[in-house]
């Protein structure tokens, strides 16, 4: 949760605004009421903490004027002013409860727990992907049961990656969400840092790439850990390691996963090599080395993921991709585009038209196969999430026509 604290006494906001950031709450603070205006027009606080007496613009006037913008976040003063007429003044102003200094920390975070509890919007006593769990009560992460011991800021970087697990949070993002603005920010070296110490310790208990890096943009929950544990610790066996030959793999048959690729290419030898990575999984794979066809092979072949290699002559891939997502009836399917360059802005370009992930070109065989797994996993959590009946669940043609017509 992010706040923002208006106090002009700087000792006393830098006492309770660390308080506050040991019981995980991202805490910026204004020293003046016009400084809490310009920040609230730009960052989404979920609760505001003011005082009555502030220079500039006062409490009373600033509660007035965000109350007058239709906004319903919560407001809590906290002041030194403590008559019955202040209590009644700053009320009716629009504030949601009135604390009077001196005031220990216990009550104060008791207060915000219940003001945050009575937002439109519930809040969720727990954040889970698969087996992982975190606890907004207690401020505890478990992975299968198993306690993971995080440090304050570890916490707030997996909750943030829970809250919006298919999200990809960027560097920049994370560090906004993370740092507070009255504080130096660090460099996104800091997020390196904390994202491998939750890496090293979901490794030591069994989840190593739970969280997955989208190189050059930042970092998403692997789609993977939504399985149940039975699933996930087969599909991740059925992984094959990166220096496997592909005529090795061709005999290992994988779990069948019943679903339908379309790969278009205009490479051929390209074609055969995903065809020949893919078939072992139980994917069956249909080829295409003509853009130009592409509608017509989608409702023909009707396939559960789209690959997109090398540009074509006649359009590129990101030009298909946007299209396609402007597409009523599929604009829905999972599309990942293979691709030589992996800057920044290249990665930044594909995300941009639409791409829901994509794989390095020479393939990798393990990273492709992952990949296409964690998108086919994501519509099933997808549909399934619309508690479909079994027997169109494997089915999500049928239901995104459904979607479409309602």
């Amino acid at each position: 949760m992010r706040l923002l604290f208006v106090e002009d006494d700087s000792e006393f906001a830098a006492q309770l605004s660390g308080a506050l950031m040991q019981q995980h709450y991202i805490v910026d603070i204004a020293t003046d009421g016009e400084t809490a205006w310009s920040l609230l027009q730009t960052v989404p606080y979920d609760l505001i903490l003011l005082d009555l007496m502030l220079p500039k613009l006062n409490g009373l006037e600033l509660c007035q004027r965000i109350r007058s913008q239709g906004s319903s976040m919560p407001i809590l003063f906290l002041t030194a002013k403590n008559t019955i007429d202040d209590k009644v003044l700053g009320l009716d102003a629009g504030a949601d409860d009135y604390l009077t200094k001196p005031v220990g920390v216990r009550e104060v975070t008791a207060r915000l727990r219940a003001l945050l509890r009575r937002r439109a919007v519930p809040i969720v006593p727990a954040l889970t992907w698969g087996l992982l769990q975190l606890d907004l009560g207690c401020h505890e992460a478990t992975y299968g049961g198993t306690p993971l011991s995080l440090t304050p800021k570890e916490y707030m970087l997996l909750e943030l990656l829970l809250r919006r697990g298919d999200w990809v949070h960027k560097h920049a993002a994370i560090l906004e969400q993370l740092w507070a603005f009255d504080r130096d920010p660090p460099s996104e070296d800091a997020v390196r840092s904390h994202i491998k110490g939750l890496r090293r310790k979901l490794k030591a208990v069994g989840a190593a790439d739970l969280i997955e890096t989208v190189y050059g943009v930042g970092y998403r929950l692997n789609p993977i850990y939504l399985t149940s544990s039975v699933q996930n610790e087969a599909l991740l066996r059925s992984r094959p390691s990166d220096s496997m030959a592909t005529d090795d793999r061709a005999d290992q048959k994988r779990p069948c996963i019943a679903s339908k690729i379309l790969v278009v290419d205009r490479n051929a030898p390209h074609l055969e090599l995903i065809q020949h990575t893919l078939e072992p999984f139980g994917l069956e794979v249909v080829l295409s080395n003509d853009p130009m066809t592409l509608w017509q092979a989608l409702d023909t072949h009707r396939p559960d993921v789209l690959v997109l290699g090398a540009d074509m002559p006649a359009v590129d891939r990101l030009t298909l991709c946007r299209v396609l997502r402007k597409d009523l009836r599929w604009n829905w399917l999972p599309t990942l585009i293979l691709t030589s360059e992996t800057d920044p802005e290249t990665i930044h370009q594909i995300f941009e038209a639409g791409a829901d992930d994509f794989a390095h070109q020479p393939i990798v065989a393990s990273e492709l196969v992952t990949r296409i797994l964690n998108r086919l996993e994501r519509v099933r959590m997808i549909y399934s999430s619309f508690e479909m009946k079994q027997s169109t669940c494997n089915n999500p043609h049928q239901q995104a026509e459904k979607l479409v017509l309602e």
